[in-house]
């Protein structure tokens, strides 16, 4: 049967034994690393924006001329 001094000493050790882990510190530095790569992205994106909007836009123009072609009268 548990009693509340033994549960309260088991808890402190647990937290005894997570503070003194990495893998706090590691999860910091992943999500910092997810944080850098994700900001390279938006960047990406938004210099490529021109010629991805250009190149969407002209496969837009292809599939509508080639839906008109086809639709018959």
């Amino acid at each position: 049967m548990f009693t509340l001094p033994s549960m309260v000493s088991a808890l402190r050790d647990s937290l005894r034994t997570r503070l003194r882990s990495d893998a706090g510190i590691e999860a910091i530095e992943y999500a910092l690393i997810a944080a850098l790569l994700s900001a390279i992205v938006v960047a990406a994106v938004a210099l490529l924006n021109p010629g991805v909007n250009n190149i969407f836009t002209q496969i837009a123009a292809q599939l509508n001329a080639a839906a008109t072609a086809i639709t018959p009268n």
